[in-house]
């Protein structure tokens, strides 16, 4: 018998609750995605996702479609939830997003320049600073943050360009590219789809590169990553977590992870649960 491919071997190890986690937050994201989408993002094997597809379906959270899912219309989009499984699982990931939001609005100031990257954990940074009335510049490559944010009267708001990516509101390419090597902004909020091993990690080459791409044009760096994306998969490799001058996640992250990453040196902030917004 063939044996996985090291990375391989390691993503079809995630918990089933972390794998649907994960399809919740992409499906959260775009509304639907591909089966193909998925297994990519995901890094595990298509029989992988239909099995967790079918879990969450039964559960009423997603609706099967030829090729794919979407998230159904009853799902929840948030709030607290109690016990074990994917129905809480989602109503804790959107509490841990707010969570990590309100810490990292902290670190934004009056006039700052602030890079938002294409990231529903992000996208809760830019509700903040529209509720606020802050006065900054933001730069987006996302279309939905930039809906919301063009509704801020504090806000400049500048919109790099580029082509949709398939399957997600990002924008890529020139001629934002080229705008974003020109740039020298205060702040980077940057999104993460999994971290592992001290390096943030994607499962797309060009995702990976267009994140490499904000990290170059900021003075500071500050990561937002929900705790159950330590150890998931990544293809790509982004940047050493030790590059960024804060990782904030929420207070969820295992002991294990949480003295692994103190032990490589890199500053974490760490978002407490259960607070009112």
């Amino acid at each position: 018998m063939q044996k996985k491919p090291p990375h391989e071997a390691r993503r079809e190890k995630l918990l089933p609750s972390q794998r649907q986690t994960f399809i919740l937050d992409v499906l959260s994201e775009q509304g639907a995605a591909t089966l193909h989408q998925l297994s990519e993002r995901l890094g595990a094997s298509f029989s992988t996702v239909r099995r967790d597809l079918d879990e969450l379906a039964k559960q009423g959270l997603v609706e099967r479609a030829h090729g794919g899912a979407m998230l159904a219309e009853r799902a929840p989009r948030g709030g607290q939830a109690e016990g074990d499984g994917p129905e809480p699982a989602k109503g804790a990931m959107q509490a841990a997003k707010e969570a990590i939001a309100r810490v990292a609005f902290a670190q934004l100031r009056e006039g700052d320049s602030v890079i938002f990257d294409s990231s529903t954990t992000v996208q809760e940074v830019a509700r903040l600073v529209v509720a606020s009335r802050l006065r900054i510049v933001a730069i987006t490559n996302n279309i939905k943050i930039a809906d919301l944010l063009a509704g801020a009267p504090g806000v400049r708001l500048v919109v790099p360009g580029g082509s949709r990516r398939p399957g997600t509101y990002a924008l890529a390419g020139d001629p934002g590219d080229a705008f974003l090597r020109r740039l020298h902004a205060d702040v980077v909020l940057l999104g993460a789809q999994s971290a592992s091993a001290g390096v943030l990690t994607d499962s797309r080459i060009e995702s990976a590169t267009a994140k490499q791409l904000l990290l170059a044009a900021v003075r500071t760096r500050i990561l937002l990553i929900d705790s159950y994306k330590f150890g998931g998969p990544g293809l790509c490799e982004v940047a050493p977590l030790t590059d960024f001058d804060e990782v904030i996640t929420d207070a969820g992250i295992a002991g294990a992870e949480l003295r692994d990453l103190e032990r490589r040196g890199v500053r974490v902030s760490l978002a407490p649960l259960g607070q009112a917004q």
